[in-house]
Order: C-alpha cells, then structure tokens, then sequence
C-alpha cells in the first residue's frame, strides 16, 4: 500500500484536558482523513527524541501545534507575558526550518489557549494561529482546516525531483503554452554526484513531436557534467529539464468528466545505493485550460 501522509500533533499533555484533545486530534486524523497521525509524546531521553520525535517530524507533510498555558513571567520591560508549551515552540521551529531553509511543502495549522502572547519564532513567521477555549473549539475548526488540505506524503529517497509550470504569456482561449521545469533536490545530509534523471512527457502536448510514440523520453545524468557542476550538496537544487508544452481543444478531449484517464507526466530518479524516486503528474494539474 502507498505511504499515507503523516500529520505530525504537537500537544501539551500536562493535564488530562490537554491529553485528552491530543487522543481526539489524533483519533480524527486517523479515522476520518486520509492520513495517517503521529501524536508527539515527550521523551525522556536524547535518544527517543532523534528517533521518534525527530524522525516524524522529518517525514511530516502537516503539523497541528496546540498550545496551553504554561505560566505568566514579567519581562525586564515590566510587561507581562503568558507563555505557552516549549515543547511545542521548538517543534514549531523545526517545521519552520524545514519551510524556510530546506524548502518543504508543509501544511501548519497553530491553535493557542486564549492569552497566550506572541514571542519567540511565532512572532516572525505568517501564522495566523486559532485562538480556542476549549476541546470543542479546536476540532471544530480543524475539520474545516483539514478539508481543504491535499497532502502527499514526504519522501525520504536521497534524490528527488521537484518540479512547477508556467502559463507562458501571449495565451488565447483556443490555445495555451506552458513550460514544465524540473530540478534535482539533494533530500539528505550528504553529497550526491552520481544520479539519473528521466522524465516522460505525453507527445500529444508538444509541438512536432513524433505521435506514433505516446511519450517524449528526455534523460540526464552525473556522466554529462564534470567538476562541480555534478555534485548536488544537502539541500541544493540541479536544473535538468525544462519542457514547452501546448494545450488546445485538439489535445484536451474532455477530461474534466473523466480525470482518470488524463495522460500523465512521469519522472524517475536513481542515485548509488537507493531505491529510484518515481512521481506521476496528471496532465489535469499543470494546465488551466
């Protein structure tokens, strides 16, 4: 079975409240979304923090934080704050580092007893966290977050592809150029400079193609560079392709009634010592014609 999404719940679990709202986020998650939770438990020593809390936190596609009460401190200037859990401070952090640094599509949704204050990294980042009151509050606005996510799960292969598309200006209502680009992604804490790269793209959809074939195979790989300009370092991005690609009422037969059948964009990595990363991208979702 394919991997589902792992949604990551940072809760406080101080009081039998508060854990009894993590086990209910938890028990949603689990049974009435398509993903698949992890309900972080503190750990008592460094190693359970690295391989549980750390190593979920790595493969999370989402991140519920809710955060209690935890106490009112004066501050040198003589204002009050009232703080909440570190523990979910710091997993918030990381999910921030993973979003900023490392550039991973993350899904956060934050919620904060009332009165809590802003501080810390919470005040930097474009969070615009659900104040609640009670057990109620939280999941009730949860399901309405959750609705509109469509997560897919993290990979942990050392290589991956990350790609996007571009209308091109210039467009009509009869026809639609795009771009389709595609980078290397060096998902991992160490140099890779051996890899492939191959990408198949339905032939229908570029100009001058050969159509007796229903794919245009393009390929690269660490043997056509040298030096430096093979290696891809932790959390750097290599361009290899970029494909212009046409959309017109000739080569869109009606697939909104039939999306299933939509041709589909394939791409498959291989490094020394894993597994190939492959990912297929509907033609539905990189066209708005």
């Amino acid at each position: 079975m394919p991997e589902k999404p792992v949604v990551f719940i940072s809760c406080g679990q101080c009081t039998p409240d508060e854990i009894a709202l993590g086990n209910e986020v938890e028990r949603f998650i689990r049974e009435e979304t398509p993903y698949e939770p992890y309900f972080a438990e503190q750990q008592n020593t460094l190693e359970d923090l690295v391989s549980n809390i750390l190593s979920a936190l790595r493969r999370a596609a989402a991140f519920i934080g809710i955060m209690h009460h935890r106490g009112t401190i004066a501050t040198p200037s003589g204002d009050t704050v009232t703080r909440g859990s570190v523990w979910v401070e710091q997993e918030l952090a990381i999910c921030a580092f993973a979003q900023h640094v490392l550039d991973r599509q993350l899904a956060v949704v934050l919620y904060l007893q009332r009165g809590i204050s802003r501080e810390g990294i919470r005040s930097q980042l474009r969070l615009k966290p659900v104040e609640f009151d009670s057990l109620s509050d939280v999941l009730a606005d949860l399901r309405n977050q959750v609705a509109g996510w469509k997560l897919s799960a993290t990979s942990t292969a050392p290589l991956i592809a990350r790609w996007e598309w571009k209308l091109q200006p210039g467009y009509t209502g009869e026809r639609h150029e795009y771009k389709f680009s595609v980078q290397l992604y060096n998902n991992r804490n160490a140099l890779i400079d051996q890899w492939k790269v191959e990408l198949w793209f339905p032939s229908s959809f570029i100009e001058h193609a050969d159509r007796s074939q229903p794919f245009v195979y393009h390929s690269d790989a660490d043997t056509n560079y040298s030096g430096d300009a093979k290696r891809i370092w932790p959390g750097a991005r290599l361009p290899v392709f970029t494909v212009s690609y046409v959309v017109t009422d000739g080569n869109w037969p009606g697939w909104l009634e039939a999306p299933r059948q939509a041709p589909k964009v394939r791409i498959r990595v291989s490094t020394a010592n894993a597994q190939p990363w492959e990912e297929e991208i509907s033609i539905m979702d990189i066209q708005k014609f």
